[in-house]
């Protein structure tokens, strides 16, 4: 598993990454460790499921946008922020069900604006996105900009598991 994870590391370009049995659990396994009941989640109507799951054993309060909905994801950030210690944003980067892509860019551009995280599931654009394959957000050159890249080995890279990617201190913590 330490290849494993110093191989995804750099496929994404990033300093450390920690690998689950699935991305499912890898969802389950972050949200929650990042925030908790002082904290809000602005979470994507169309999230996956295990993002939504993951947010909800946070305990923190989560706040939907409007599916790809810029401009809705900036006034539930506006109207909340302030009750809250922190704030992460979630977004799926493909969503499954439609093969839409999130309108990276702008919430990119609303994190730093708000001082929140944004974690990323990149599970169905690994792959196939970005001149390496590495994603969405390789793809709009981004990647240091997201703080928590979240991928399957399941599916474009045809393995089982699950990972997250970041900073060597993101990691740290999960790994604690």
């Amino acid at each position: 598993h330490v290849e494993l994870e110093k191989r995804l590391a750099q496929f994404k370009g990033v300093e450390a990454a920690i690998t689950f049995q699935s991305g499912f659990t890898a969802n389950l396994a972050v949200i929650p460790v990042l925030v908790g009941k002082e904290d809000v989640i602005f979470s994507d109507r169309l999230n996956h499921a295990s993002i939504i799951d993951g947010a909800r054993l946070s305990g923190a309060k989560i706040i939907p946008y409007e599916h790809n909905d810029v401009k809705s994801l900036e006034e539930q950030i506006k109207a909340n922020l302030s009750q809250y210690r922190r704030a992460l944003i979630v977004t799926d980067g493909v969503f499954s069900m439609d093969g839409d892509l999130a309108p990276l860019r702008e919430i990119v551009e609303l994190k730093h604006k708000y001082g929140a995280w944004l974690m990323l599931d990149e599970a169905h654009a690994t792959g196939l996105f970005g001149e390496r394959r590495r994603g969405l957000a390789e793809a709009y050159d981004l990647a240091d900009r997201v703080e928590i890249q979240m991928g399957t080995l399941g599916k474009a890279l045809g393995a089982a598991g699950g990972y997250i990617c970041g900073s060597r201190p993101l990691i740290d913590t999960l790994i604690n």
